[in-house]
């Protein structure tokens, strides 16, 4: 018979006055179930601490089973890590047939994740962005130099896309603003742009040659706060993700543009791409 039923019975008797010693007796002549007076008490005791006890015992499966993983899936992985650099969350977007967290635990035995294990304490920031392309442009250069030179990077604030990625010998207004002239040329002006406070762009004047040259174009100069290096976060994302998979690329600056803005997943894009983003013609209107 099932201990539930047992239970069951033994609650009934307790109900109509019983004591522990004649239920102990009624459930031994009637189903021949031998039982300590401790036990009962156990079982009195978790009826009134469990709101929801279905009277069945607790389950000594575990809690989280670790299914073994199939060893074409673990080369798949570890050959995505090593291709791209990517991590867990990304490679998912690839490797369906497992989870993220077992990607993760695949990383981790091969020492091939990112970042250590303890995690830093970010700072809460409000996350914003554009509802459409080319409403905003980001704009900043890199604070150190590749292959000798600097590199001017611009990006779409709505899609993430990178606009540019061009390496120069020295960052100017003029050299700024005919990186910005060709990109014009190739996606349309964007209504703003967004930058810090450095000398190419016109530190904190609003009537520098940078601005001067915008509104000329017709383009709204937006500056970031001081010491708020959250404002154009996502130009500065786009560094971090560089200095990261930059060796994956070869080396070669048009390449990794090419994989961040068409074979890249980003999580802030529902793990769509940034040109599909940039593309999305619902996104226009």
């Amino acid at each position: 018979m099932k201990k539930e039923l047992i239970r069951k019975e033994f609650f009934k008797l307790k109900l109509k006055g019983h004591s522990y010693n004649q239920c102990r007796k009624i459930l031994s002549i009637k189903y021949n179930y031998e039982i300590t007076n401790r036990t009962l008490k156990r079982w009195m005791s978790r009826l009134d601490n469990e709101d929801e006890w279905d009277l069945r015992d607790k389950s000594r499966k575990p809690k989280i089973i670790h299914y073994k993983i199939n060893s074409k899936i673990e080369k798949k992985v570890i050959e995505l890590r090593n291709k791209t650099g990517y991590g867990a969350n990304k490679i998912a977007c690839f490797v369906k047939e497992i989870s993220d967290t077992s990607i993760r635990r695949i990383l981790e035995k091969k020492k091939l994740t990112n970042h250590p294990k303890r995690k830093k304490k970010r700072n809460k920031y409000i996350r914003w962005e554009r509802k459409h392309p080319n409403s905003l442009w980001q704009i900043d250069h890199s604070d150190q130099k590749v292959d000798g030179k600097w590199v001017v990077s611009v990006i779409d604030d709505c899609s993430r896309k990178s606009l540019a990625f061009v390496p120069v010998n020295r960052v100017t207004t003029n050299v700024v603003i005919k990186i910005l002239d060709d990109l014009i040329k190739i996606y349309g002006k964007p209504k703003q742009i967004l930058s810090d406070n450095g000398s190419a762009y016109g530190l904190k004047s609003k009537h520098s040659k940078f601005d001067r040259k915008l509104k000329r174009r017709g383009i709204e100069h937006i500056r970031s706060a001081v010491h708020s290096p959250t404002t154009c976060g996502k130009v500065e994302r786009l560094f971090q993700t560089f200095k990261q998979e930059f060796k994956f690329c070869n080396n070669d600056l048009d390449l990794f543009r090419m994989r961040y803005n068409h074979f890249r997943p980003h999580t802030s894009l529902n793990n769509k791409t940034p040109d599909e983003i940039y593309n999305d013609f619902s996104l226009l209107f």
